[in-house]
């Protein structure tokens, strides 16, 4: 039989043969190209193009053509600027067709639930609204250049460890409310040409099977009108994938499942309109006319520069500041911290970019002409050395200002991997205390993709964070610290006091397989203002080297009805300091009625204004209805909760400086729940979620022979059997030898970690055909029948 998609002159008939080979890549980065449906050239990019020249190279980890280093996620998205998002879609685009790519991996939208993410880096934030606000410039951007975007990693997917089994359990409450709304954004905003699914189970069903996701929301509710493509190895089971809404398995497997799709496909098993469905959304895609690039790629990388360094500039947040910053030109400077000579601009994983050019901290100061001195002040491997802190000491005393460079190291901050601690290293910290008690002028920098505990910051006058910031980042730290640019960035996420006082602190990590989100939508601000918690710097929060003041809030009306598409705030904005700077004004909606499952206040609308000093500017805010909608389970949509709201206006979700009344003309709705749920306080308890949600975690339990399948992992087979360890070691000294990764560095941790923890049949699936199915179930067997592996 055939299938037959198009009409006229674009009508196409495929065998069945051929339709579901259509449905599996060709090769590590492309589709296949059958019936004169041509090959989809894919490629990483969230934050810039990290394109392999090589058809297969494993997990995708070795050296790519060099593209720009934009700013990561979490640096990007605390600039609060969707046009500058969109400016770095479309820089990526023209990069991708430079090489002819014809869609790039990215955005990731996850919401970062936990601040141990070890990808929250590759992440914007932990609120819905700016992240699909962002993500849908991003898509724009990028997809205004003839470039597909590929939105990821939907859904659920908030941890590294074990992430390709690990079952997110969510409410329906947080998982429309907080984990799909930036999704949600992003297409029906943007229209994405390729949705990613994650690796992990949602619920108890694996993303590439979950249909009430695929296709009752994604396509259903949302309309989204593209392609469904797998992470990387993430295929669970071709036919109930196919049925469920996926189209497009990614990379290639070697075609390992066609034939047992092929015959459920003649027993009816795999519904045929739905495979019609997938072979018809990759060839659209296939088929789209994309524009040729023309021009010399070298002179485009070097125009990008300017680009990434602008982001950098817009996105730094200065966290503190008592008079030290900016800096004054011709004092004597002292700069401190191997991190300042070779500054991290990015993290470990697929990310990792290629860049031709990376200036550091210390060289942005010198090439702007300052005379330094520096110290390195402690190894980068996070260890102690007293030399280097006796020499950072005597430098420090010598001068007259210090810039202290402090952050993560790279092994920290990767793929594959969650953090096991929010702290900078000891080694790190005890120098900026000496330091610091040596000449109290102290200025830090931090370089840091993700959320740390800042208890060292009162031993600093002043603390800039530069995130992790691209490949210009050191031109950018100096204008930043001389004043030729004000920071204006503002945190895209709380930084807690303390790793305790994360609400999902005492369940992260802990079972890692089935994963309960006991604090529901009580994620980041939702928590700790609700909670009254103090946190060391709130969501929204950053300062400036000019002041603002907010005046004249007020809104269009006093009534929200059902017919209202939204409703206007409008709010006065005046610079009332002596250099031009910017300000992020921020809109939350509350429900006056808290003593139910509703956070304290959510982001609804912002707007970042550019202001001369004395200059007064009128900014008006559009609440889309959505704001005062809730999860209605029941009836699978969102419902308009009727009754008393505040609107308040303010810089930060602490900095609030105007408190409006609404009042929202519709039945009231209200989401019962457990006590904790109505006023959380402290930590949740997993009883407590499983009476709120109806979802119960599996126990843990250690794998034991006899229990043993495709979807075990190496790291547990080894222990039983030596072939399986012997394999695996292998296969991961072959591939770092292959990728010319050194064992010790982040690069070759990531590799060994990922084979370690990736289940067997999913590595056969990533491995081209090199690994047979086979192969898989005989490593199964032997395990299942051994005992204690001996050590050796």
């Amino acid at each position: 039989m055939t299938i037959t998609i198009g009409s006229g002159a674009t009508r196409r008939d495929l065998s069945d043969q051929d339709a579901i080979k259509l449905t599996s890549g060709r090769d590590f980065w492309s589709s296949e190209s059958v019936a004169g449906i041509p090959a989809i050239r894919m490629s990483d990019g969230p934050h810039g193009l990290r394109y392999q020249a090589q058809a297969s190279d494993h997990l995708g980890i070795n050296e790519a053509v060099p593209a720009t280093a934009f700013p990561t996620a979490s640096a990007s998205a605390s600039s609060w600027e969707p046009g500058l998002l969109a400016k770095m879609g479309a820089a990526i685009a023209e990069e991708a067709r430079a090489l002819n790519v014809d869609v790039v991996l990215g955005p990731g939208v996850n919401i970062k639930r936990n601040p141990l993410g070890g990808r929250n880096f590759e992440f914007f934030s932990e609120d819905p609204l700016l992240t699909g606000a962002l993500a849908a410039a991003w898509i724009a951007g990028l997809q205004s250049k003839g470039v597909g975007a590929s939105l990821k990693h939907f859904a659920g997917n908030s941890q590294e460890t074990d992430r390709l089994r690990s079952d997110s359990l969510i409410d329906a409450t947080a998982l429309h409310e907080l984990y799909l709304e930036a999704f949600r954004l992003a297409v029906t905003q943007s229209q994405p040409e390729t949705v990613m699914i994650a690796y992990n189970l949602l619920n108890g069903t694996y993303m590439s099977d979950h249909e009430y996701l695929l296709n009752t929301v994604l396509r259903g509710q949302w309309g989204f009108k593209g392609a469904v493509v797998t992470d990387w190895g993430a295929l669970n089971d071709k036919v109930a994938s196919l049925n469920a809404g996926t189209d497009l398995e990614m990379p290639s497997s070697g075609h390992l499942f066609d034939q047992s799709a092929l015959a459920a496909l003649k027993t009816g098993r795999l519904d045929r309109a739905r495979l019609t469905r997938a072979v018809a959304n990759i060839a659209a895609i296939a088929d789209r006319k994309r524009p040729a690039f023309t021009g010399d790629r070298a002179a485009l990388l070097q125009k990008h520069v300017a680009l990434a360094q602008q982001i950098e500039e817009h996105a730094a947040v200065l966290m503190k500041n008592d008079g030290a910053l900016p800096l004054r030109p011709g004092r004597k400077l002292a700069v401190i911290g191997a991190l300042a000579a070779q500054t991290r601009i990015q993290g470990a994983g697929s990310s990792h970019i290629t860049t031709p050019q990376s200036m550091s901290i210390l060289a942005g100061l010198k090439a702007a002409g300052h005379a330094v001195t520096y110290a390195p002040g402690y190894p980068l491997d996070g260890a102690a050395d007293a030399a280097l802190v006796a020499e950072a000491v005597a430098k420090a005393h010598a001068a007259e200002d210090v810039v202290v460079v402090l952050g993560l190291p790279a092994t920290a901050e990767a793929e594959g991997t969650d953090r096991t601690s929010l702290a900078l290293p000891k080694a790190q910290v005890a120098l900026l205390h000496t330091v610091a008690a040596a000449n109290p002028n102290v200025v830090v920098l931090l370089v840091a993709g993700s959320v740390v505990t800042t208890d060292w910051a009162k031993d600093a006058k002043a603390v800039l964070n530069l995130f992790l910031g691209g490949e210009a980042v050191g031109a950018a730290a100096e204008r930043l610290l001389f004043g030729a640019v004000s920071p204006s960035g503002k945190l895209a996420e709380t930084y807690p006091k303390r790793y305790a006082d994360v609400p999902s602190s005492a369940l992260y990590g802990r079972s890692p397989l089935s994963v309960p989100y006991a604090e529901s939508l009580y994620v980041g601000y939702r928590y700790y203002d609700k909670a009254k918690m103090a946190v060391a710097y709130p969501f929204g929060f950053g300062l400036s080297y000019t002041t603002f003041r907010l005046s004249d809030a007020r809104l269009a009306a006093a009534h929200l009805a059902k017919s209202d598409p939204a409703l206007t705030v409008t709010v006065a904005v005046t610079n009332t300091g002596a250099v031009r700077g910017a300000e992020v004004v921020q809109a939350y909606v509350s429900e006056d009625d808290q003593d139910q499952l509703v956070p304290k206040q959510a982001l609804a609308a912002f707007q970042k204004v550019w202001l001369a000093p004395g200059e007064r500017q009128t900014v008006t805010l559009t609440l889309p209805q959505r704001a005062f909608c809730r999860w209605d389970e029941a009836h699978q949509q969102f419902t308009l909760a009727g009754g008393a709201w505040h609107v308040f206006v303010g810089t930060s979700s602490r900095d609030l400086s105007a408190a409006l009344p609404l009042t929202v003309d519709a039945p009231a709705f209200r989401i019962a729940a457990p006590a904790w749920y109505r006023q959380p306080s402290g930590l949740p308890s997993v009883k407590a979620f499983t009476a709120l949600s109806g979802l119960t975690p599996a126990p843990a339990s250690a794998p034991k022979p006899g229990a043993f399948t495709r979807l075990s992992v190496p790291r547990d087979l080894a222990k039983y059997s030596l072939v399986a360890r012997l394999v695996a070691t292998a296969v991961i000294a072959n591939m770092q030898k292959n990728d010319g990764t050194p064992k010790d560095s982040p690069e070759g941790q990531f590799l060994a970690t990922i084979v370690w923890d990736t289940p067997l049949v999913r590595l056969a699936q990533q491995s081209g055909g090199s690994l047979k199915l086979w192969m898989v179930d005989a490593l199964v067997a032997l395990a299942n029948h051994g005992k204690t592996a001996p050590r050796g």
